[in-house]
């Protein structure tokens, strides 16, 4: 058969294009074809590579030879299912229901019993509710058998918690099950040692504690904190050197009728007064966020807030750009998502919306507050909101809501161009920040217990502790995600 001039450059093109997608050009192996054959160096494709195969399609979305995975501007994880049916090599798939946790974790509680965490468990408070509907949570959405309860103090306790309703009627201070070990020595380091220790890859920890530090006879009160920070920040340092996990640090209220031990060790008595404890959750960051999904901490009776530390993270988030809240104009094309063309400014500004999925990034409150955005110059965030479910009350315009409802898109973020200082590059980075509340909740002198009734001695030296072992583990990179669009006039 002859081939004529025109179907010889066809023909080249063809032949290159197949080169490219599926091993690069000239035969050398794509970033793909490396990153599935790295995933599969064990014999098998499960549902953890999958999830890894889709965090690189999110990280590299710009890449041209990913876009058959992108629908909407979403990755479509049937598409790479589909796309490793036929080339998974000599691995063998295994997927199975990769919709949930393939594995059922292990969690283990533990709530500290040293003297200071008496008056929370004097007659019936929000404290004991709330520890019996973490367990009762944790019994129903996962298995029993695979919740453990213990005390801690100088050494760790389990106690059998079969019967949960008999058990947390039956704690009152000096009696067991929580009259248990030396309640007089628990150090809150310690404490947190023993826990990060015993906390193995599928595991999940959840201590409670009214977390107050502890000083040293001799030490001010300046010299303590920071010394006891340090500790908190190596004991973490240590673990996530074995491996990545998250920390989710919940702040309630409860009542409390009990004896009161300041920095001094001076004992207070305090009678129905409502009094902070927190409520640690660790563990790999898939399990500690299905566990939060799952249980709903925030209906907890005196829940406050929250905090939400993680190890390294390398997925941004899915965006869609919208007319909604709209003042100019921009030329927006489906197969270039992260690009607005032909901007048009009214009176000076161009301001947009962008739909985003931040599903993956659990802290809600932390999320909406716009001060841990840093952007380029020339722009600014107008306003971050959760998108209401089915968008009722009408957040989004009816005709933007209709291209996205099924998108999985959970905020809507408004932005704002200023023509002066125009950027063609548009970064929008989101900072993991200690939030407000933590120091607010802070008190670094309890002498005085009736004046600092909402506040914990050294918590905010505690937090950032942590908070420091963490920027430390990501190379001092406090970024948990980025969007970035291109600009043009």
């Amino acid at each position: 058969m002859k081939i004529n001039n025109y179907g010889k450059v066809v023909l080249v093109i063809l032949t290159c294009s197949i080169l490219y997608y599926s091993c690069g050009i000239f035969g050398t192996k794509s970033e793909l074809t490396k990153k599935i054959e790295e995933l599969g160096k064990d014999g098998v494709l499960d549902c953890n590579d999958l999830n890894e195969l889709t965090k690189y399609v999110q990280k590299n979305y710009e890449d041209r030879s990913l876009k058959r995975f992108i629908k909407n501007g979403k990755v479509e994880q049937s598409s790479i299912k589909e796309y490793l049916g036929k080339n998974a090599g000599k691995s063998k798939l295994d997927f199975g229901n990769c919709d949930g946790i393939k594995v059922v974790p292990n969690f283990s509680i533990y709530l500290e019993n040293s003297a200071s965490m008496d008056g929370y468990v004097k007659g019936v408070s929000n404290f004991e509710a709330v520890l019996s509907n973490l367990v009762i949570g944790l019994n129903y959405h996962y298995d029993q058998e695979h919740v453990k309860f213990s005390f801690i103090n100088s050494d760790i306790y389990p106690s059998d918690i079969s019967n949960v309703d008999s058990f947390f009627k039956s704690l009152e201070p000096g009696v067991a099950p929580f009259k248990v070990g030396n309640q007089f020595v628990s150090e809150l380091n310690q404490c947190f040692e023993k826990v990060l220790t015993k906390m193995k890859q599928n595991d999940v920890s959840i201590f409670v504690s009214d977390c107050i530090y502890s000083l040293e006879k001799g030490r001010s009160s300046q010299e303590g904190l920071i010394y006891q920070e340090n500790l908190t920040k190596n004991a973490y340092m240590q673990r996530l050197k074995q491996s990545d996990f998250s920390t989710a640090i919940i702040k309630l209220n409860s009542s409390f009728n009990g004896v009161y031990y300041n920095y001094k060790n001076e004992k207070t008595s305090l009678h129905n007064v409502d009094r902070p404890y927190y409520v640690w959750i660790m563990g790999d960051d898939i399990l500690v966020q299905d566990l939060l999904n799952k249980l709903k901490l925030e209906d907890l009776p005196g829940y406050q807030h929250s905090f939400f530390l993680e190890g390294k993270k390398d997925v941004n988030p899915n965006t869609q750009y919208l007319s909604t809240n709209s003042k100019g104009q921009a030329h927006y094309r489906a197969n270039e998502p992260t690009s607005l063309k032909k901007i048009k400014f009214l009176d000076g500004i161009f301001q947009f919306s962008l739909a985003v999925d931040l599903n993956n990034f659990p802290d809600k409150k932390s999320l909406l507050d716009i001060d841990n955005y840093s952007i380029s110059s020339g722009a600014s965030v107008v306003a971050i909101q959760e998108i209401p479910k089915n968008n009722q009350p009408a957040l989004i315009k009816q005709n933007d809501w209709n291209r996205i409802k099924d998108n999985g898109f959970t905020h809507l973020m408004t932005l704002k161009i200023d023509q002066k200082t125009f950027p063609e590059q548009l970064n929008i980075s989101y900072r993991s920040q200690i939030p407000k509340w933590v120091s607010s909740s802070s008190t670094r002198d309890d002498s005085d217990v009736h004046s600092t009734l909402q506040q914990t001695f050294g918590f905010n030296n505690l937090v950032h502790g942590v908070y420091e072992a963490y920027k430390i583990h990501n190379n001092n990179n406090d970024v948990l995600f980025e969007i970035k669009y291109n600009l043009t006039k």
